[in-house]
């Protein structure tokens, strides 16, 4: 060996790589074709980022000697950091032949490759991670994992169709790779194929029926257009339905589309996927709801019918929608003649009984607990449970729930009564919610290049729940995120008595609940790391002051989760309102009833009857909180970015459906963040119904 040729191996060794290179060009000049060297030279220039230069030079030292493994090796590095990830193959493979030893290498290689690019996905390093998995891929192309985090990594970019092309890779190589199906399902709900989504769900649950997956499916079925149902892919779907709903995947409303145009296919009192909807949550259709109220009205006026397990999914749907159904003065007379048979404890068929629980709740009924004094079929019993025993519960609850602050706010006092009368919403079931995560990467999960700062806490989270309703929302953010601690708070004994009760049968302790002011909350002494308003701010005097508030509690870098109304995408609701002042309606459950009544008898082309497709539209307490409300402030774009910017707050990007992100990301490539607020008021004047529910998006605090 030449003695300059170990100097320069010295050199490099010692980082002098200048000098290394030197002594091999000195060595070159007197022997043109030395292998080593012209390696050594290559390897010197892949070092120093020259890729061009070293690929070339590794490329003459193999013509010279093809034979020789190490080159075949180094020249893959470079050809995998020049990302000419098919020809780094070439060589990787012909360097194993020649010196199996390089396996082990490679093997070491893919792991810290691949190691890396998941600690650059966790960051938020998208480009960086796409490489990482790139180059594994290349060296192993039968890793899985690693094609399924490059399509992670591809669709946060924005790059739908190589995203679905890497996690099909993924699904041929490893079938039972659950989560794949998921994450291509997204792919294929962001390209509008809602079907072929649908289809991957329940193929994803034949292989392995995880929470994950059956929350997937549930999504699948919420983005299925009305035209759906008559697709081959939905045959035989209406048992796993029943079962979703049943068990509770998902909520119901968001599987109630499917179910029910399966449904009223052929309208029948024993379908079973009916009573699992009509036990579960308010049907919101309505053809559905003007066939149920018939039924009712024929049960009550057939004194002699058998059909009791119809009779009693008939009460409870009718206590989830605070029996919101029509009803005529014969049946008003009916039902008070059979109210005064029970209430002076005359002998009542389990159907009767059934029958007047679809008229009016029995724990209204003078002595209630008198009820248990007989044995009733377990469907019945399901009734009185849901009627009698529970609110007996929630009422006897009343006098253990703390009050952080007294309730002075004309307005607040106002709100308070609306929902002590009738509590919002109602609900039967907590969806799955799956493995609690940290809040760090939930937030990282749905934005991945937002201007996000992580939390960074490793012990417990504190969070505050400013306007918590019946539950539903501090359940969910309870189970979801490791280590939190809620304490969630509502102007509404009723609603917290609720909420109290639910959480009890979940058999949750992480949560706390009071009664409390948003706008008195400056005075409880506490503070927390992540506060969530949704809903809530919008019905105060100033909901920018208690905004303010609320901000005021939020530790330095903390989280808030906001839900405002959009004033675009309610502009029915606005008309809605000056109908109803116009006709002299009041908030009572009679007036919304009738109110109800002459929206449904409009013309399908006015511009009113959309309020009637809407959800909410379908139970008393929700239809008036739409309608009727005592206070409700609505919002723009603009609005919600002064705030943001008067306070010092750091917009993290909207919860928002896939389809509309992708329109996003059409509209204005370049916000690859998806954060610019102006962009976003471009996208809502175009499309004014997009943020219908209402505006959902995180924010930081300095």
């Amino acid at each position: 060996m030449n003695p300059l040729f170990a100097s320069a191996v010295k050199s490099m060794q010692a980082g002098d790589l200048a000098e290394a290179e030197r002594l091999c060009r000195a060595i070159l000049a007197t022997e043109p074709n030395d292998v080593p060297s012209i390696h050594l030279l290559g390897f010197l220039a892949y070092r120093s980022g020259r890729l061009d230069t070293a690929i070339d030079l590794i490329g003459q030292a193999i013509r010279l000697d093809e034979s020789n493994p190490d080159c075949h090796f180094n020249i893959a590095l470079a050809l995998l950091a020049a990302r000419r990830w098919q020809e780094a193959v070439t060589h990787v493979t012909r360097a194993i032949e020649l010196k199996p030893d390089y396996a082990m290498v490679v093997s070491k290689l893919v792991d810290l490759s691949y190691t890396q690019a998941n600690q650059a996905l966790e960051q938020g390093r998208l480009a960086d991670a796409m490489i990482g998995y790139q180059q594994v891929v290349a060296l192993k192309p039968d890793f899985a994992e690693a094609h399924s985090n490059l399509g992670v990594a591809l669709m946060a970019q924005g790059h739908a169709a190589e995203a679905a092309v890497a996690y099909r890779r993924a699904i041929a190589i490893n079938p039972k790779l659950v989560t794949v199906y998921r994450n291509l399902g997204r792919v294929l709900a962001a390209q509008g194929d809602a079907i072929g989504a649908l289809g991957l769900a329940r193929t994803a649950l034949g292989v392995e029926a995880t929470d994950d997956i059956k929350r997937f499916f549930v999504q699948s079925v919420r983005n299925l257009p009305p035209t759906a149902v008559a697709d081959p892919v939905l045959d035989g779907i209406a048992p796993l339905l029943t079962r979703a709903v049943t068990e509770g995947w998902g909520r119901p409303v968001e599987m109630a589309g499917l179910a029910l145009a399966l449904i009223k296919r052929q309208l029948a009192t024993d379908d079973v996927l009916l009573h699992a909807l009509l036990d579960t949550a308010p049907v919101c259709d309505r053809e559905l709801e003007r066939w149920l109220t018939q039924e009712r009205r024929r049960l009550l006026l057939d004194a002699g019918h058998d059909d009791l397990p119809f009779a009693c999914a008939l009460a409870r749907q009718c206590f989830l929608n605070e029996y919101v159904f029509a009803q005529d003065e014969q049946e008003v007379r009916e039902a008070a003649k059979l109210r005064d048979a029970v209430a002076a404890g005359s002998t009542v068929s389990p159907a009767q009984l059934a029958v007047l629980a679809a008229y009016m709740p029995l724990h209204t009924l003078p002595d209630p607990a008198r009820l248990f004094e007989r044995k009733w079929p377990q469907s019945l019993e399901a009734v009185l449970d849901q009627q009698v025993r529970e609110p007996l519960r929630e009422r006897e609850d009343r006098k253990d729930v703390p009050v952080l602050s007294a309730i002075e706010d004309p307005v607040s006092r106002l709100v308070r009564e609306q929902y002590e009368e009738m509590p919002y919403p109602c609900w039967v079931k907590a969806p799955l919610m799956g493995t609690p995560i940290r809040i760090d990467d939930h937030v990282r999960g749905q934005f991945r290049l937002a201007p996000f700062r992580p939390l960074g806490k490793t012990g417990s989270i504190d969070i505050l729940v400013a306007g918590c309703g019946t539950g539903e929302h501090p359940i969910a953010t309870a189970r979801q995120y490791a280590n939190a601690r809620v304490l969630a708070v509502d102007l509404s004994l009723s609603s917290l008595c609720y909420a109290r009760r639910m959480t009890r049968a979940l058999g949750l302790t992480n949560i706390e609940y009071a009664q409390a002011d948003i706008l008195k909350l400056g005075d409880i002494g506490r503070t927390f790391d992540v506060i969530e308003s949704v809903g809530a701010l919008h019905h105060l005097a100033d909901p920018q002051a208690g905004w303010r508030v609320l901000l005021s509690l939020l530790r330095p870098g903390g989280l808030m989760l906001v839900g405002l109304y959009s004033r675009h995408a309610r502009q029915d609701v606005t008309l809605a309102r000056d109908f109803i002042a116009q006709r002299g309606y009041g908030s009572s459950a009679d007036d919304i009833r009738r109110c109800r009544q002459e929206l449904l008898a409009l013309d399908d082309a006015a511009p009113l009857r959309s309020v009637t497709r809407q959800s909410d539209f379908y139970a008393t307490s929700t239809c008036r909180d739409l309608l009727f409300h005592v206070q409700e402030h609505q919002f723009t774009i603009p609005d919600i970015k002064a705030f943001l910017t008067a306070n010092g707050l750091t917009f993290i990007g909207f919860v928002a459906d896939p389809l509309v992100q992708q329109y996003y990301r059409g509209r204005f490539p370049n916000d690859v963040a998806l954060t610019d607020l102006d962009c976003w008021d471009a996208v809502e004047a175009d499309n004014p119904q997009i943020f219908r529910g209402m505006y959902q998006f995180w924010t930081q605090k300095a």
